[in-house]
């Protein structure tokens, strides 16, 4: 055993005798690593220990001062990582058992010791210690963060009750949850969400005091205790300092990873006097939290057990619901803005209940979600669904219907295998007219095998959506890896694009995202029928919302799509004529031509001189007439015009220097200034560009929808 320091042993012994026994036995064994301090009463042993560093204590029980094995658990007590060998006369085996129960490391009968039996006693004790000591660390600390765990969390809120109820006093328990911190995993690493969590871990430590207790509880959990409030107030303002804290962007392997969060707060004794309600009712709190969006915090109030019990009232309706055939769909019709033909129907829950009438899906999902119920609310919709297409089909009508489906239900192991089942029970229904809507956070939500789940219905024939896109999930890894066949635009970006300019930019861009890698796309919430003008300049051809239709039941579907198809359902929902934009395309498409034109004699330069006439077109002012007059006119308030008009003359300028350096015959000049001609030419382009899309949105936010 290797201990390659000086160690100092207080020996308490009241026999001057024994002291210099002890002090001969440890000389003639020739340990040198072992200092003896010696003291002859217990009530002395506190002033040399708080003094002076001790590494372990040889014991004697007999002394004047002491009383027995009372005195040892007193000892151990105050001390208790201090490494306690009992030295005694006493030759009692049960008392050597009972010593050892209590704390004892090793115990030793006088006159039956020798030298290396006491110096190895003291190395083993020192040493058992250390190992005591760690593997209680371990027991009760997590191991990623060094925070207190779950268990000493438990405990010190036990102590917390205890303590706080003997005094008066108030305390807090908080509970923290990182919110998507799977898609931190999933983005970066899981390397990089440990280090996140320590990150926070100590970024929580620095904000709390030292007599208050900061855990992990598991995963991304976190769990505060503030003791000794000064009042309720204190702890609002400790949760702002978490919010402004935690909420700060993290660094991580030279990522910037900014962390949404939820917290909940239970107060004692306001909100209970036992460890289960403290907890139960700041985990409660934290769930609203979570609910009322990023970076919030909640108190706990006696609410939110009221919405808990409703929540649980509905679940058991609803269930109910389910059994006595309450349930139906209605169907929104989905139109080609261009040729308005009906390209499909999205398929929407409805809940006729037996005393609040027709409710709609956000009056009970929400409740329902995360359960068992949202796996057969999933079964009997796709049964439904199927069921009625048969019925389309066998009139001879093929709509493409799409149905929502929840992350619980895509995975439970029979997901593909149910739906084989409904294909074979519904022969006549081909795969390709049920497409599949799954939100964003679906795929953001990391569930490993999605990709696998998907591809596998694809095969079949089965078509997929991403639903909501733009809201904030986002990613081009789903659209690289997953079988998506469209992309639906949030209804939100739609309903507020005339007020909106970055509304305008999300949908254009989306459009153009779904255009690049062969994707339909199609603009949910289109309330206004004059809208169909705008989205189809922005790139959306397909569009569903209330100006084309509400939801419909069954029959009321197939009525609406017999007046749809008289064309008299869909007046004034043609395209308008073109804005100024059309303008900007031609002019570019002409200075192009005349930039073409330039490379291409520079190249012959090389090899044939150029003709008068060829040297006259590097003269040329190519579309200059536009730029002073109609260009001007159009755009001439947009700082894009003027940067354009900046490089058209750079451009032009850098042609005429190219042919003075042709005429001289001056090849390195020529090459040099040949890549500052094409540099200008890609800021050409990337500057009509843009003028087109300012030109496109000046015009969206000045047009009026008809009434």
């Amino acid at each position: 055993m290797t201990i390659d320091r000086m160690l100092k042993v207080l020996l308490v012994e009241d026999n001057p005798g024994d002291v210099l026994l002890v002090q001969e036995m440890l000389r003639s064994s020739g340990e040198s690593r072992i200092e003896i301090l010696s003291t002859n009463r217990i009530s002395l042993v506190d002033e040399i220990v708080r003094s002076t560093p001790v590494d372990a204590v040889l014991l004697d029980l007999g002394l004047p001062d002491a009383r027995g094995l009372e005195t040892l658990r007193k000892l151990h007590s105050s001390y208790d990582s201090l490494p306690i060998v009992v030295l005694t006369s006493q030759e009692d085996e049960q008392l050597a058992v009972t010593a050892l129960q209590i704390g004892a490391q090793d115990f030793l009968v006088k006159g039956t010791v020798d030298s290396h039996l006491l110096t190895r006693a003291i190395f083993y004790a020192i040493k058992r210690q250390e190992m005591d000591s760690r593997l209680h660390h371990l027991a009760y600390h997590d191991e990623l963060t060094e925070l207190a765990n779950r268990k000493l969390f438990h405990e010190q809120l036990s102590r917390s009750i205890e303590w706080s109820h003997r005094r008066g006093k108030k305390f807090a328990v908080i509970f923290l949850d990182l919110d998507n911190f799977k898609l931190v995993n999933d983005t970066y690493g899981h390397t990089a969400g440990d280090l996140l969590l320590k990150q926070v871990a100590q970024r929580l430590l620095h904000l709390v005091r030292k007599s208050d207790t900061v855990a992990r509880m598991g995963g991304d959990e976190f769990a505060i205790i503030i003791d000794s409030l000064p009042n309720f107030d204190y702890v609002s303002l400790f949760a702002r300092k978490i919010r402004e804290t935690i909420g700060r962007s993290h660094t991580i392997d030279s990522n910037l990873i900014d962390v949404d969060f939820s917290i909940g707060i239970s107060l004692y004794p306001l909100d209970g006097a036992t460890e289960a309600e403290l907890i139960r009712k700041a985990d409660r709190a934290m769930y609203m939290a979570k609910e009322s969006g990023a970076n919030h915090f909640h108190f706990y109030n006696k609410e939110m057990d009221d919405h808990e019990t409703k929540r649980h009232a509905l679940r058991m309706e609803f269930a109910q619901a389910l059994e006595r055939q309450e349930l139906v769909l209605h169907y929104q019709p989905i139109i080609n803005l261009r040729t308005h033909d009906l390209v499909g129907a999205e398929a929407l829950v409805r809940w006729n209940h037996p005393q609040r009438g027709l409710l709609f899906p956000g009056q009970f999902l929400p409740d329902i979600m995360g359960t068992d119920q949202i796996v057969h609310l999933g079964d009997w919709v796709f049964e439904e669904a199927l069921s009625r297409q048969s019925l389309w089909v066998g009139e001879g009508i093929t709509i493409p219907i799409s149905v929502n489906v929840d992350l619980l239900q895509i995975k439970r192991s029979d997901f593909h295998q149910k739906l084989a089942h409904l294909f074979e029970r519904f022969a006549d229904v081909p795969p390709h007219l049920l497409e599949i809507e799954i939100l964003e956070t679906t795929a953001a939500e990391g569930f490993s095998k999605l990709r696998e789940v998907l591809d596998e219905l694809h095969r079949m024939g089965v078509r997929f959506s991403l639903d909501d896109f733009g809201t904030g999930y986002s990613s081009l890894a789903y659209l690289k890896h997953l079988p998506i066949d469209t992309l639906k635009i949030d209804q939100s970006f739609v309903i507020g694009m005339l007020d909106n300019r970055e509304n305008l930019a999300i949908i254009e861009s989306i459009a153009s995202l779904a255009r690049i890698f062969g994707r339909n796309v199609i603009a949910e919430g289109m309330e206004e029928g004059g809208y169909s003008s705008m989205l189809m300049k922005l790139g959306c051809d397909l569009a569903q919302g209330f100006a084309i239709s509400k939801p419909l039941p069954p029959d009321g579907f197939f009525e609406w799509r017999q007046e749809w198809i008289s064309k008299e359902h869909h007046r004034g929902m043609s395209p308008s004529s073109p804005v100024s934009e059309l303008s900007i395309l031609a002019t570019q498409v002409n200075h192009l031509a005349w930039i073409q034109r330039i490379i291409s004699l520079v190249r012959k330069s090389v090899d044939l001189p150029l003709t008068p006439e060829e040297e006259s077109e590097f003269l040329t002012l190519p579309v200059e007439d536009w730029y002073q007059n109609e260009g001007m006119k159009l755009f001439g308030e947009f700082p894009t015009f003027r940067e354009l008009e900046k490089t058209r003359l750079e451009a032009q300028e850098i042609a005429q220097e190219l042919l003075g350096h042709i005429r001289g015959r001056n090849g390195s000049s020529i090459q040099f200034h040949s890549q500052l001609f094409l540099l200008r030419k890609d800021a050409l382009l990337a500057l009509y560009g843009t003028l087109q899309k300012d030109a496109l949105f000046r015009s969206l936010m000045e047009y009026k929808v008809p009434k």
